[in-house]
């Protein structure tokens, strides 16, 4: 199956001097395209040869048919027996997001999220998207921790993709309003530390990194971030 995410659009580009005007609201990225049907049998599906009792045929009948919610059923079955394969629950997650079951999703994404973040390539390219979701989610259940957490976690995975300087400031404000909210997640301090890191703030970078060490229990992180910690550096170093 291919799957194509459009880019998308955390950031309204302001100069860190504007970043004590009222917080604006999550932009909404395009439509990520949703389900792709499978291929017929024997048409580059590896050999599979899909029966019509497969879930990703049953899904794909079902949105043909405008079922979205039997399609969900039956993708969510697939992903389930196929844990490895993490861009079926990135479908699966924006899938729920389309339908409104915003805590179903939420879990989707960020088990799509903790996976997303060992790999590279196309995974970790659709992260960005994954932390605007979950920034919607989070303004929508009125979580001002989650809202302001993800919206910093994807501006700062876009300012370490080349955005401009302004993003990086944007990511630090947004983190610091996170930590604000809740001083004893140990996720807000470790990505702080990346900011600051990333800013050139190595002092900064290391109170904060001592502050998630002390906070973090087990399954606070995610594998990567725990790995990351440990080694004391910035996402992909």
């Amino acid at each position: 199956m291919r799957v194509r995410w459009p880019a998308v659009g955390l950031v309204a580009v302001v100069g860190c001097q504007t970043l004590l005007a009222p917080y604006p609201p999550p932009v909404e990225p395009p439509e990520a395209p949703g389900f792709t049907p499978p291929l017929p049998a024997g048409e580059e599906d590896g050999g599979r040869g899909l029966a019509s009792d497969d879930p990703l045929t049953l899904a794909a009948d079902c949105l043909t048919r405008g079922d979205r919610p039997a399609a969900a059923a039956h993708l969510a079955a697939y992903v389930r027996g196929h844990p490895d394969q993490p861009m079926f629950r990135a479908q699966l997650a924006e899938l729920l997001f389309t339908l409104d079951r915003r805590p179903d999703a939420k879990a989707e994404f960020e088990r799509f999220v903790a996976d997303a973040q060992a790999a590279d390539g196309p995974l970790r390219g659709h992260l960005v998207h994954c932390h605007t979701r979950l920034m919607q989610i989070g303004q929508a259940a009125d979580d001002r921790f989650a809202e302001r957490f993800h919206r910093g976690v994807g501006l700062l995975l876009l300012a370490a993709d080349g955005a401009p300087e302004e993003v990086l400031c944007q990511a630090l404000a947004a983190l610091n309003e996170a930590k604000e909210a809740r001083p004893a997640d140990p996720r807000v301090h470790l990505y702080l530390a990346d900011a600051h890191d990333r800013a050139g703030n190595r002092r900064a970078a290391a109170v904060a990194r001592k502050a998630a060490r002390n906070l973090a229990r087990p399954g606070d992180l995610s594998p990567a971030e725990a790995t990351r910690l440990a080694l004391g550096g910035e996402p992909g170093n």
